[in-house]
């Protein structure tokens, strides 16, 4: 791999020991940092001119179903139950293995585009063996970090898998932790299990113990309303002995603190959906400052293209207002008004950064700028008026960036963004190809009377 020098930086670290420095170099050698500081030696490598830009580590959605590339904004007018609707049933059972391809092609490049180096993608598009061969397929040609989380075959009936299911998972997972048994590569696995809201106890075992013979992490749709207080979802867990540090909870939207404290005692960890967890009448606010409160450090997540945004900065922002009034919301109440206020920017960006890299069990290799850890980190290009004058590097990207901003994004060391614009043999091919699933995918769905006429079009 070829040597590259990113020159005259803001380097936000988000390493402890390192800091932030104002101007600074960055090594990059055989996919990974090896040195940090001014003035570094440029003998040998390929030279990026980042005066004018803040490099910073790159982000990580915890939680993404990726093969959504072609269905933007179709759950976006409706609730967690009218999703269930138009995308699981409507249209999910509608893709091809080549619409898998197309969809998740195109999602990681959007994620890529915003400045999004890893994904944790959860995928419920594997109604065959060929589509998660598709799906897998797809993230290894984008240039994206992913976690790719093998889920239930939805596409072979929603009800079927997603209510008091006593479908076992399926066990083509074996095949595919075979493929993918190399839990230091840039795609590596896990699994997308319903857990207790959506199969019953003795599924939900059985998913469970497999996945832990199988050597990889947990992701579980938690917290949901109607969901969590008839299925007791940390109870049951509990009482089954499954908590434990490979579980990761999505949503936890309606958790109680005595949840979260039970979830931070065993090790275990969530990921809060802005967007979505308010969006789709899930829950009031985010739990993040629950979360936080009792112990836990909450990644951040996109969650559906289908009904959210395909950025972090859109959801560090919400999280920082949600979190705030839900804090203020009894002294405003009571007419106080807080003379302080919790969770700042920086906070935030840990949420989006280093927590990301630890709910993965990717804290040694990604999450933070340091010599040592891979080479996954973004340019953004603060020359620009709504990011001038850059009075704080981090409250100004919060506040203002999106993913226009971005102008560079490596990945292991690989430039997979330039000067704006996505870099390498896939990224036109791939906007023909979603073009072409979304013709397919909308006229089998008939959904016209649901969505409007337009989305046929």
């Amino acid at each position: 791999m070829p040597s590259i020098l990113i020159r005259d930086a803001h380097v936000v670290t988000l390493d402890d020991r390192l800091g932030d420095l104002s101007r600074a170099d960055i090594r990059i050698e055989d996919g990974a940092i090896a040195a940090i500081g001014p003035d570094l030696d440029t003998t040998g490598a390929t030279v990026i001119d980042a005066a004018g830009k803040v490099a910073l580590p790159g982000l990580v959605d915890s939680h993404r179903h990726v093969w959504q590339g072609a269905i933007g904004g179709a759950g976006g007018k409706v609730s967690l139950g009218g999703y269930f609707g138009v995308v699981l049933a409507g249209l999910l059972d509608k893709y091809e293995p080549e619409d898998v391809y197309a969809g998740v092609l195109w999602g990681a490049l959007q994620a890529i585009n915003a400045g999004i180096t890893t994904v944790a993608d959860w995928s419920h598009i594997v109604t065959t063996p060929a589509h998660a061969d598709e799906n897998v397929r797809a993230l290894r040609d984008s240039g994206i970090r992913a976690l790719f989380l093998y889920g239930p075959p939805v596409g072979q009936g929603v009800m079927r898998w997603f209510h008091e299911s006593t479908e076992r998972h399926p066990d083509d997972v074996r095949r595919m932790r075979a493929e993918l048994a190399d839990d230091s590569a840039r795609v590596t696995m896990g699994l997308a299990l319903r857990g207790p809201e959506f199969a019953t106890p003795e599924t939900t075992e059985y998913d469970f113990h497999l996945a832990r013979e199988l050597g990889v992490p947990i992701s579980i749709h938690s917290g949901i309303p109607g969901y969590l207080l008839k299925y007791r979802t940390i109870e049951t867990l509990d009482r089954l002995r499954l908590l434990g540090p490979d579980v990761h909870h999505v949503h936890g939207a309606q958790f109680s603190d005595t949840d979260l404290a039970r979830i931070a005692a065993t090790g275990g960890a969530v990921t809060p959906c802005p967007t979505v967890d308010m969006s789709m009448a899930m829950g009031t606010f985010p739990i993040t400052g629950r979360a936080v409160a009792q112990g836990l450090a909450p990644a951040l997540a996109t969650d559906t293209a289908a009904g959210a945004g395909t950025d972090l900065f859109s959801e560090m922002r919400l999280t920082l207002a949600a979190e705030r009034a839900r804090a203020n919301a009894e002294a405003l109440a009571r007419d106080e008004p807080p003379a302080t206020v919790d969770l700042d920017h920086r906070d935030v960006l840990r949420f989006a950064t280093t927590a990301g890299a630890a709910v993965w069990g990717m804290a040694d290799q990604i999450g933070s700028l340091r010599p040592g850890k891979r080479a996954d980190l973004i340019l953004v290009d603060v020359d620009q008026a709504h990011l001038s004058p850059l009075n704080d590097p981090i409250t100004t990207i919060v506040l203002n960036a999106g993913p226009r901003d971005v102008d560079t994004v490596l990945v292991d060391g690989v430039v997979v963004k330039r000067h704006g614009r996505l870099v390498g043999p896939l990224a036109e091919r791939a906007r023909e190809l979603i073009m072409e699933s979304r013709s397919r995918l909308f006229s089998r769905a008939n959904l016209a009377d649901v969505l409007g006429p337009s989305w046929t079009a």
